[in-house]
């Protein structure tokens, strides 16, 4: 009876057990489980958009050239005999530099002065010919010799007629008239030939006279070509002929030898292509002086050349093949670290652009549809907002034209965690760094320009995001607007 009693024990407990376990098995597939808890919404960084003067900055890639550039060639033939000039020097106008052997030259001077001489000696003995008074005293000898056989021809006459005198008689004296009258005129036309010769032979004797002087101021000009000095200020490079070369032009009219050449390095100019399109633009800010600052690459990156100059030139014609004009720049270069050839950018405030609207360049996103900009809308929601955004940038901020006012709060950090619709819970942004004060005094007031910290230490750096080139195209305002380096030196006008 214990065994029997035992067994039923166990077996009464094990049936309770089940009955236990599928009574909670059909409760617990009746019941629904529990749901999931909602996550947070994404924390975003926004920053308000805001208005604010902006300069609008060109920066067009130039190439430098000298103001003046001079090459020294030699006009005359001859040995090179003396060299006045260190290579690479600074010269100045009048330097003597160059000397080509001279005595061939002084000897042809001195011929030439020696037929100018002679030259002036018949023009002395031109103009002190008595040729004139003989011709005329020869036509007034024959003239009395004329009126004497003219008296003996009608006595002769007047003797034939009383019959005292023969016929002969009176035709000897009237073939002596006649011979004489003969005689007069010839005597006339040589006297008229010795006044024409008398001024012809002044003339000619000036002439040679004249040629003789030339030839003497040619030898002096070559003998002047042989010393050769500076015409400007300015550095003069490799010296091409070494002394005791033979220089000079071709036998055959060939090119003249080049010796050096000099640049004017202080100042020194800039070549700009503008677009044509802002011709008018660009005469109005020549006019007016429009400052220009240069930059250049240098060993640790980009390099702000000290000194400020000024735009000064417009060419008069516009290249019909790229459709642009050409325009200098004048920039300071007293210490020559400037050199003609090198490609520069310059940087010229060509415009303000008042209460332009103006967001982190960060925050526009170049889409096929055009630049958009996400914002947090009234409800705390992501919204996607269409923009124009111009090529203008200023100290990190881009410049929008259209599709959005100030005081609307854009995302700026937490984009790749966000699609439009989704709420979002938005922070201040951080921006990587604070904008400097003198966008702050454009603004007119003390405040922290588009969230910028003034806590270094939690300071919280965004993703660095792809922004729109600076690279201008050809032309001036579509370029990329910065704050002046520091440090850079002004040159005064």
């Amino acid at each position: 009876m214990r065994t029997y009693f035992g067994l039923s024990t166990m077996n009464g407990r094990f049936a309770a057990g089940l009955v236990a376990v599928l009574a909670g098995a059909s409760f617990s597939g009746c019941q629904k489980p529990p749901a999931p808890a909602a996550p947070p919404p994404p924390r975003v960084g926004v920053v308000d958009s805001r208005k604010m003067d902006v300069p609008v900055l060109a920066t067009p890639n130039g190439t430098t050239r000298a103001a003046e550039v001079v090459t020294l060639r030699a006009r005359v033939r001859g040995f090179l005999t003396e060299r006045h000039f260190e290579e690479g020097a600074t010269v100045k106008k009048g330097q003597l530099l160059l000397v080509i052997e001279e005595e061939p030259y002084k000897i042809a001077l001195d011929s030439a002065r020696a037929k100018q001489e002679e030259s002036e000696a018949a023009v002395r003995k031109a103009e002190q010919s008595k040729a004139r008074e003989v011709a005329a005293s020869k036509v007034a000898l024959d003239m009395a010799q004329l009126n004497l056989k003219q008296i003996e021809e009608q006595r002769s006459r007047k003797l034939l007629a009383r019959n005292a005198g023969s016929q002969e008689e009176l035709d000897r004296a009237e073939a002596d008239r006649k011979q004489f009258e003969a005689q007069v005129q010839a005597d006339r036309a040589n006297h008229d030939q010795a006044v024409a010769d008398y001024d012809v032979a002044i003339l000619a004797a000036k002439a040679q006279l004249q040629a003789a002087k030339a030839g003497v101021r040619d030898a002096e000009l070559n003998l002047g070509y042989c010393r050769m000095t500076s015409p400007i200020d300015g550095r003069i490079g490799e010296a091409r002929v070494k002394v005791g070369n033979l220089v000079g032009p071709g036998q055959e009219g060939g090119s003249y030898t080049e010796l050096g050449t000099i640049q004017q390095l202080d100042p020194i100019t800039v070549d700009i292509q503008v677009s044509s399109r802002y011709l008018d633009k660009a005469s109005r800010l020549v006019q007016q002086g429009l400052p220009a600052k240069l930059t250049r690459p240098g060993v640790e990156g980009e390099e702000v050349h000290p000194y400020i100059g000024e735009c000064y030139f417009i060419d008069n014609y516009i290249d019909e093949t790229t459709s642009t004009f050409l325009s200098k720049a004048r920039i300071p270069n007293p210490h020559g670290t400037l050199l003609p050839g090198e490609y520069v950018k310059l940087e010229m405030k060509v415009d303000d652009l008042k209460d332009a609207i103006v967001v982190p360049a960060s925050a526009v996103m170049e889409t096929e549809a055009g630049p958009v900009v996400y914002i947090v809308d009234k409800d705390g929601k992501v919204a996607v907002q269409r923009v124009e955004a111009g090529l203008t940038m200023y100290q990190g901020l881009r410049v929008l034209t259209k599709g959005l006012d100030a005081g609307v709060p854009v995302i700026v950090e937490g984009l790749q965690m966000i699609r439009p619709g989704m709420p979002v819970k938005a922070e201040p942004a951080v921006l990587a760094r604070p904008v400097e004060k003198e966008a702050v005094a454009i603004l007119g007031d003390e405040k922290p320009i588009v969230g910028a910290a003034t806590d270094e230490a939690s300071k919280e750096v965004a993703p660095k995001r792809h922004e729109p080139s600076s690279e201008p195209a050809p032309g001036w305002p579509r370029s990329t607007a910065k704050k002046p380096a520091e440090g850079a030196e002004s040159q005064p006008k």
